[in-house]
């Protein structure tokens, strides 16, 4: 069977569980995330328009002597002229780390609730049963998500790339910490062990989600006034309620298919085995 055909199996008539047990985890992320990208956006923004009025003033108040140079003399005409010329800043720091911060919090929702989809693509019958398995793996999972997060916010800052690699390899870590109880970088390398056996599923599932995260956040929110925080954050929680549950329930799903194909058990072992390891006692 493909994987869509076994992620449908395994979700069967229990979508709505799916959706739920997701945005138990994704909603409020996605409102502290927006939160601190608007706060960062609002303050790079404040920056950006007081830098100009400052520099052409001093530019307008310049006095220059009478020997000097015809070349500071022209400069200072066309200053005076142009009120706009000082340069904005290129990169505002306060910007960059706010959706750096942002992006690492909706991360961290994305890693918990793999976790918690695994346990319904294992057989759990609700969302209660599902975040009580999380509970009981919270420090196995707290450490790995630590160990990724501290990795990925690394590799982004020392250059885009790394980060997104990192975050490309820790991508089956939750259900990884969920599933066998290892932790902190033991988890990390058993999620990309099982994502070389699974990377073109995983790439076209990362790339297919955050372009219909785009296409959607930034189309719908032009509808919204710039100023309407409320609005854009209930549009992006909702867009993300929406979106996200399924292609991270597919993900849960191949780290099944990929550990089974691993450890040469067959699946339905593998998901009995994840069932009997999270009931209470």
């Amino acid at each position: 069977m493909g994987l869509l055909s076994d992620a449908a199996a395994m979700a069967g008539r229990r979508r709505a569980a799916i959706f739920l047990t997701a945005a138990l985890a994704l909603v409020p992320a996605y409102f502290l995330a927006g939160a601190i990208a608007f706060l960062a956006s609002a303050q790079a923004t404040a920056q950006i328009e007081s830098a100009p009025v400052g520099e052409a003033s001093a530019q307008k108040g310049r006095t220059l002597p009478a020997d000097a140079p015809p070349e500071e003399r022209r400069g200072a005409l066309r200053a005076a002229a142009d009120p706009a010329a000082p340069q904005r800043p290129r990169i505002s720091l306060p910007l960059a780390a706010g959706l750096v911060v942002a992006s690492l919090v909706v991360m961290a929702a994305l890693f918990f609730a793999q976790a918690a989809l695994l346990q319904i693509a294992a057989g759990a019958p609700g969302p209660a049963a599902a975040w009580a398995a999380v509970g009981a793996r919270f420090s196995e999972l707290s450490a790995t998500a630590a160990a990724g997060l501290s990795l990925i916010a690394l590799g982004t800052l020392i250059f885009l790339l790394p980060g997104l690699v990192a975050a490309f390899a820790f991508s089956l870590s939750g259900a990884a910490a969920a599933a066998e109880g290892s932790s902190g970088f033991r988890a990390l390398q058993r999620s990309w062990e099982l994502v070389k056996r699974a990377w073109p599923e995983m790439i076209a599932l990362m790339v297919g989600t955050t372009a219909a995260m785009v296409l959607l956040t930034q189309g719908l929110g032009r509808l919204f006034p710039a100023g309407a925080v409320i609005a854009h954050a209930l549009h992006d929680a909702a867009i993300a309620a929406a979106v996200l549950p399924l292609p991270v329930f597919y993900s849960a799903v191949v780290y099944l298919r990929e550990r089974s194909a691993a450890e040469g058990k067959p699946l339905e072992e593998i998901r009995q085995y994840i069932r009997r390891s999270s009931e209470p006692g």
